[in-house]
């Protein structure tokens, strides 16, 4: 064989190679039993593996033969997709009764419950923002569920994040309508029904009110801390209800707001905004009556009264009632009221 044609026969091998890979490169997609469709959130099992391996035999006169060793792919495989719905998409509910809400998690093309997934439910926030509150987990027929406590008509939706075989899914708003109630019976009509009814004054609240406060220093003696802890032991057995700030139920800022609204101290509504109105001290420096905050700055999630020796009062979440329980974690920060 001449140079010339040893040259022309090496080309068309190494060409033959390169067509020979395109080939399999392309049938990474083509051969796909989705077409394609949603490859960007795919699931691979394993790396693909592609590769041709051509030999060139010289045979003297009898030209050139070229090997290819067959491709080797792993088919990619598309998740699957999820559906995620509210059990009931509204409900009526009287403000500060528990009610069970509920969402299913289905696969959406089969509609088979995907059981032991972690489902965010999420809150409307007045100021418009959405916040996840608690994190369930589905039961082997997909439910996931919780009993709620609202004081005002509360917007709700769910969220699945997904996972390496399904896509994420989140449920359409759910809403929980509180009707606007009548005006409660003052104490005043409750207490004596022979006499003329009269309504509670704002004078009378507030007389109610100094008088708990002088109470507590009568009882307790003359510290602030020592102070808010009696007044936060009054609200023993309360239940909690989100949004609550007393007399009746609390969530776990109301609670601190209101206790020290009893002593003279005004605190803003939420655990963050406390957080930041409060000096900061030390876990080792803290005291009777100091605020015990929980996350981080910028998310402050919960937030108790430090009652001594390892425990703080606080309402807990929905189903608890206030209550006094050990701090639970040792990550935690202490703010102090003046």
């Amino acid at each position: 064989m001449s140079r010339m044609s040893t040259r022309a026969a090496v080309a068309a091998v190494t060409t033959g190679t390169v067509a020979v890979s395109g080939m399999a490169l392309a049938g990474c997609a083509t051969g796909s039993p989705h077409n394609g469709a949603g490859l960007d959130e795919a699931s691979v099992t394993s790396p693909i593996r592609l590769g041709a391996v051509a030999a060139l035999t010289n045979s003297g006169t009898q030209g050139t033969t070229v090997r290819v060793q067959p491709v080797q792919q792993t088919i990619l495989k598309a998740k699957d997709s999820a559906a995620l719905a509210f059990t009931r998409p509204t409900i009526t509910v009287p403000a500060g009764q528990g009610v069970d809400v509920g969402v299913r998690l289905t696969d959406a093309t089969t509609h088979q419950p995907l059981a032991n997934q972690k489902v965010r439910m999420v809150v409307k926030l007045k100021s418009n923002r959405w916040q996840t509150f608690r994190v369930l987990r589905t039961d082997q027929t997909g439910l996931a569920h919780y009993t709620a406590n609202v004081l005002a008509t509360t917007n709700l939706t769910a969220v699945f994040d997904g996972g390496d075989t399904v896509r994420g899914a989140q449920a359409k708003v759910a809403t929980l309508t509180v009707p606007v109630a009548q005006p409660a019976p003052s104490v005043a009509t409750q207490a004596s029904r022979t006499t003329t009814r009269v309504a509670l004054t704002t004078q009378t609240v507030a007389s109610t009110a100094s008088t708990t406060a002088s109470t507590a220093g009568a009882a307790v003696g003359s510290s602030l801390g020592d102070r808010a802890v009696y007044v936060a032991s009054l609200q023993q057995g309360k239940p909690y209800v989100y949004g609550g700030a007393g007399p009746y139920n609390f969530d776990c800022s109301g609670l601190v707001q209101y206790v020290f609204k009893q002593l003279g101290r005004s605190l803003p509504r939420t655990a963050e905004e406390q957080y930041e109105a409060t000096t900061h001290v030390s876990q080792y420096n803290k005291q009777v009556g100091d605020l015990i905050f929980f996350g981080t700055p910028g998310d402050i999630y919960h937030v108790g009264i430090y009652a001594g020796n390892g425990n703080m009062w606080d309402a807990p979440h929905s189903g608890t009632t206030v209550q006094l329980q050990a701090i639970w974690s040792s990550s935690y920060s202490v703010g102090r009221v003046y």
